[in-house]
């Protein structure tokens, strides 16, 4: 393995070695269903 192969490895373990640390912190947001949404004041007058 040469010099740049190796720094090459080694640039890659550590970006997924910080990506899975990232990951460790994410909490997606809820998703909001057509169902779930509950109209605004502006947008019951904008139907009117």
């Amino acid at each position: 393995m040469n010099t740049k192969t190796k720094k090459s490895v080694e640039d890659a373990a550590k970006a997924l070695e910080l990506l899975e640390q990232a990951w460790a912190y994410y909490t997606p947001e809820p998703v909001v269903t057509a169902a779930d949404h509950e109209p605004e004041l502006f947008e019951y007058a904008n139907a009117a």
